[in-house]
């Protein structure tokens, strides 16, 4: 039997634990979770498997990296350390689980930092450390999944997704991962997997990751892996934009993209799009969506096959320089477009260069003084 799809929710920008804030929306995301794949269990996938790929909670991330950066001082990466844990806990307990949940993670967690204290950071405790974030979110996903009765099993990343040794961007050995998973999914008969994304190991099974944001291209490795009929992604937007809408005031919904554009688009840095995850769904030909877990009804972005649509507008990305000032990249109108339609948006700044893009292809490329 195909699988349906491998989805995994994109979790929300909100700030996972800031240390006084409440956890509350949090634990909403993963009930949420639970009634998107209890309603398509029960509806558009009934009778067919579901595979799922979490990553890190809110900003679990930069939190792990603080713990990490501040690992020559064993007080500061105590404290740090007791919040994080607190936060995890909160969620769990808010979706009636029990604490022994996190019980052995945590644990781990403490004693590893712990025999790093004092010592300065490296790229292999980087991975080491970071990795938790998504450890902790399977464990409370897969667990509340298995409570409301959904067999939501917890699966290693660490053993199924088989990398070199070049931590914090580390390549995925593709053959042997596609191996491994075939192997685990022998025993997912009735379970629902919860595997986690942006993390993996070596052979000798040192912890490694993908690059930030590597959770979708996790994901569309697993869909390949176990041939899905379609991949897809959760995120909190409706669907792939035009550019960010909380950068570009133009911004509109694309009902229906090419995995050759969605690939460059995500190479210009589009958040919504890790640049690694088309290629599986090109070599295996299978459909991706993007939807806003806000509003699962929702139809979404589909994104397949390598024919441009012809009303497709342009598409923008805006990154921010160290300097201050903003890097624009557009995909799919020539340099006097570009230049025209970013004058009607931002009349006020001012483009010091502009030029064809050297990495992106069919991309201009400019850099504005705000």
């Amino acid at each position: 039997n195909k699988w349906p799809h491998g989805q995994r929710p994109g979790w929300s920008e909100s700030d996972l634990f800031s240390r006084n804030k409440t956890m509350g929306f949090q634990y909403k995301i993963v009930l949420n979770l639970g009634k998107i794949l209890r309603g398509r269990q029960d509806g558009a996938d009934q009778g067919k498997k579901q595979a799922v790929v979490v990553s890190a909670m809110g900003k679990t991330t930069n939190a792990l990296e603080e713990i990490w950066q501040a690992l020559p001082q064993a007080g500061a990466a105590a404290l740090l350390v007791d919040a994080i844990l607190e936060a995890h806990f909160k969620v769990s307990k808010a979706l009636d689980l029990p604490a022994s949940v996190l019980n052995k993670s945590t644990a781990d967690f403490r004693s590893m930092v712990d025999s790093l204290a004092g010592q300065q950071p490296s790229s292999a405790t980087y991975d080491s450390i970071v990795g938790f974030g998504e450890r902790w979110s399977t464990e409370i996903v897969a667990a509340h999944l298995a409570a409301r009765g959904m067999n939501g099993e917890w699966v290693s990343a660490w053993d199924l997704v088989q990398t070199n040794g070049e931590h914090r961007s580390a390549m995925v050995h593709l053959t042997s991962t596609k191996d491994a998973i075939h192997a685990a999914a022998k025993n997912w008969h009735t379970s629902l997997p919860v595997m986690q994304g942006f993390v993996g190991a070596t052979e000798e099974g040192v912890p490694t990751t993908l690059g930030r944001e590597g959770s979708d291209f996790s994901g569309a490795l697993l869909a390949e892996a176990l041939n899905a009929e379609m991949f897809c992604v959760w995120k909190d937007v409706p669907g792939v934009m035009t550019g960010d809408p909380r950068k570009w005031p133009a911004a509109k919904f694309i009902p229906h993209l090419d995995h050759k554009t969605a690939e460059a688009l995500g190479l210009a840095g589009a958040g919504v799009l890790h640049p690694d995850t088309m290629a599986p769904l090109r070599r295996s030909g299978i459909p991706l969506w993007v939807n806003g877990f806000m509003d699962p009804e929702a139809k979404g972005t589909r994104i397949e096959g390598d024919t441009v649509p012809d009303d497709l507008p342009p598409l923008w990305t805006l990154s921010s320089l160290s300097d201050g000032r903003t890097e624009v990249r557009c995909i799919g109108a020539s340099e006097e477009e570009a230049k025209a339609e970013w004058r009607v948006q931002f009349p006020q700044s001012h483009i010091q260069s502009v030029g064809l893009d050297a990495i992106v292809p069919q991309c201009i490329r400019f850099i504005v003084k705000n």
